[in-house]
């Protein structure tokens, strides 16, 4: 992250590694280090100052009055918006642009906390079991499946193998049916007890 140096514009901003230093434009204070994320504070707040009544202003960040001179001093065509002595908004010219400062790149490296990547880790094997054991229930649900169905049509192959065929839903036996057994009508002991009497 560099300070954007369109035709030495800024010329008391410059990059700082992925900071920016800003320098006193009489030269009296010494430099100031500023990060990204207080660039961003400082740009809403000039947006703030320019936009909203003085109740619904936030509070003023620590340090802006250094940034706002610095950034003003030059005379761009946009500027920071202050207070002034008076207690009334200062903004001339148009509103200041993040990319006035920094230009048009952007923050390619998105850094995490040790303890919120661990979580991050945590997350993804997370989903990736879920998804992992998700899957393996499916198939053998679909694995169970076939083999039912594999089941029943062997035993129909069996059925109709012995001669059974299928067996109708709406076929019944009458009680007047002979069971099946043997067809000789042999008497029973009893029967031919009776009969010598």
């Amino acid at each position: 992250m560099t300070a954007s140096h369109d035709d030495g514009d800024l010329l008391y901003f410059s990059g700082h590694g992925r900071d920016i230093l800003i320098t006193s434009p009489g030269g009296e204070e010494e430099p100031r280090l500023i990060t990204r994320d207080q660039l961003k504070l400082f740009v809403s707040y000039s947006h703030a100052l320019r936009n909203k009544a003085a109740g619904a202003r936030p509070p003023s960040p620590l340090g802006y009055e250094f940034f706002a001179d610095a950034f003003n001093s030059k005379g761009l065509a946009s500027s920071a918006s202050y207070v002034d002595e008076l207690g009334s908004v200062v903004s001339i010219g148009s509103a200041i642009e993040l990319n006035n400062i920094l230009g048009e790149e952007d923050d390619p490296e998105i850094t995490l906390s040790t303890a919120r990547m661990a979580q991050v880790e945590k997350m993804v094997w997370h989903t990736a079991l879920n998804a992992s054991h998700q899957r393996e229930r499916m198939d053998a649900r679909r694995a169970n499946q076939q083999r039912e169905r594999n089941y029943g049509r062997k035993q129909e192959q069996k059925l109709s193998k012995k001669g059974l065929g299928k067996v109708k839903k709406g076929t019944y036996l009458r009680h007047s049916d002979p069971l099946a057994g043997s067809s000789t009508t042999e008497a029973t002991p009893e029967d031919q007890m009776a009969e010598t009497d």
